[in-house]
């Protein structure tokens, strides 16, 4: 820990000699809702839910690949891990904060947080990027999402994200 820490002290006194850098990223997030291999939970509901018109006070947390493809078997590239809940009582919109962790390639171990209002049922989502870790550290800028597929039988879904990313090289 105290090395990772001498690393990440000894990249902040560089700050002020980095470059910002410009990073899109572009890639697809399985909802999987039901099966054995479910990656979002119910953790926590609210007594309003029975009079809502919206599900509002629903709250679930996630830990969903991230791939390459939107197909479920495409190449994955990280995993979307936190928590969504359902934040409005009077649209469906879900209140986000998730951390986007990358398990392969150059970002490896580097992750990017979001944390905003979702929109579900809109075509087009836009979302604030407010962090990241690793090769994104003090990263910021917005997101893109869309649906890409839904089931109606399962709930499971592809999101597809594109991140557009300010951050410093080392």
């Amino acid at each position: 820990m105290a090395e990772g820490l001498k690393s990440v002290d000894e990249w902040f006194e560089k700050l002020d000699q980095s470059k910002e850098i410009k990073t899109t990223l572009h890639f697809y997030y399985q909802d999987v809702l039901s099966g054995e291999k479910r990656t979002i939970w119910k953790v926590a509901q609210s007594d309003i839910i029975s009079i809502s018109p919206t599900p509002f006070g629903l709250i679930y947390m996630v830990d969903n690949l991230l791939t390459d493809g939107p197909e479920p078997d495409s190449k994955v590239v990280g995993r979307g891990q936190g928590t969504a809940g359902f934040a409005d009582l009077h649209n469906t919109a879900l209140q986000m904060g998730l951390n986007f962790l990358f398990t392969e390639g150059k970002y490896k171990g580097s992750t990017i947080s979001i944390l905003g209002r979702n929109p579900v049922t809109e075509k087009c989502r836009e979302l604030p990027i407010v962090g990241g870790t690793g090769v994104f550290r003090l990263a910021q800028g917005v997101v893109t999402t869309n649906t890409y597929s839904f089931d109606e039988t399962t709930s499971n879904g592809v999101i597809e994200f594109t991140f557009y990313i300010k951050h410093y090289s080392a």
